[in-house]
């Protein structure tokens, strides 16, 4: 089959590139789709045949795609996918709504529907929007969200990322999906170095990350506490924190693996759609202290990868804490659970969910 692929937009490596990454290994002639493509990155993806659509021009001098939000449904409409046979398009915001010709089909590999528009738009109004603007933004949105859900429905198969997406798929555009998990990578994260008595807290620093409920908690412990990552709360949450905790920010691969593999436990205090880090801590052989919400409860094992607390306070985080210390894990236990979400299960899914669906 002559496949393309599609994808927001390329400018992060986050956990949606990854799922890019392993689709691009498994079709690696496809060309990709994208609204945008940050040339920063052109390392990252040296080989690859990537289109960018006409935004690209004003994404050069203007490098924040939400700024350009007006002009998406225009610019999906900008690709040439009329030789092709099937479409994948990996989405968490506006790609799964390009148009796709009559007669290719289309699969969308969906994150998330789009949270600014069914999950979070009054937080989205209130903390990214100027107040005289937002009736003007909030009249837009409402268009903007009937048109989403009206092109949901020319989507010919649904993939969601976890039971918890495919639950919203269900809900904001009534369509069924079926289950592929995200990949964690084996190579990269695996036990490296001996424990140590510290706690890790990773990711970025934002306030629905919750962080600043792990160092509140930890404020109160007085245990060791390693904070990676930067973002815009970095400043408020450093002016909180006691001696106690350490803010290592941005590291690289090994630095990371080192971390998750020497830490007693990894907390992960925020409600995900999915969330790759857990697995990631179970690879390099340490259980998780998380928030039993969201894709935590698809990943975490209780009593066996892991420990949820069950609301999202201080006193809750310490109380989890206290019952993590009274538990072993097994390291076989974790690094099996990592091995569900290898590389190798997500490409051997993609092709059964391709046959199943006739389109292999």
């Amino acid at each position: 089959m002559r496949i393309a692929i599609a994808h927001d937009s390329i400018t992060q490596l986050g956990g949606a590139e990854r799922v890019l990454e392993a689709l691009h290994e498994l079709y690696p002639e496809a060309p990709v789709f994208t609204l945008v493509y940050d040339q920063k990155l052109k390392d990252h993806f040296v080989g690859w045949t990537i289109v960018s659509s006409p935004l690209q021009y004003l994404y050069n001098f203007i490098p924040k795609l939400q700024y350009l939000l007006p002009l998406i449904p225009l610019a999906l409409n900008s690709f040439n996918l009329k030789d092709f046979d099937l479409v994948i398009s990996s989405s968490s915001s506006f790609i799964k709504n390009l148009k796709v010709p009559k007669g290719v089909k289309h699969i969308s590999y969906c994150h998330t529907p789009t949270r600014f528009l069914w999950l979070e738009q009054r937080e989205y109004l209130k903390k990214e929007v100027p107040g005289f603007l937002r009736p003007i933004i909030a009249l837009y949105l409402k268009w903007l969200k009937s048109w989403d859900f009206k092109q949901a429905q020319k989507v010919d198969f649904f993939w969601a990322n976890s039971e918890n997406v495919s639950a919203r798929i269900r809900k904001y555009y009534h369509r069924e999906s079926e289950v592929l998990y995200p990949w964690v990578d084996l190579t990269k994260f695996y036990p490296s170095t001996p424990k140590e008595e510290y706690y890790l807290v990773a990711g970025r620093l934002q306030a629905h990350k919750r962080v600043d409920l792990v160092i509140e908690a930890f404020n109160k412990l007085g245990k060791e506490l390693h904070v990676i990552g930067t973002g815009r709360d970095e400043k408020h949450l450093k002016s909180i924190a006691k001696e106690n905790i350490f803010f290592l920010g941005r590291v690289g691969d090994q630095q990371l693996c080192n971390e998750y593999s020497s830490a007693k436990a990894f907390i992960f205090p925020q409600e995900e759609d999915f969330g790759l880090m857990p697995l990631e801590a179970n690879a390099a052989g340490t259980p998780v202290i998380a928030f039993g919400k969201g894709g935590a409860l698809e990943t975490v094992l209780p009593d066996k990868t892991g420990v949820f607390f069950k609301e999202q306070r201080s006193d809750s985080i310490i109380q989890a804490i206290t019952e993590f210390e009274k538990k072993t894990f097994s390291a076989e236990d974790l690094f099996e659970q990592a091995q569900r979400f290898s590389k190798v299960v997500f490409k051997e899914r993609i092709k059964e969910l391709l046959l199943k669906e006739g389109l292999l």
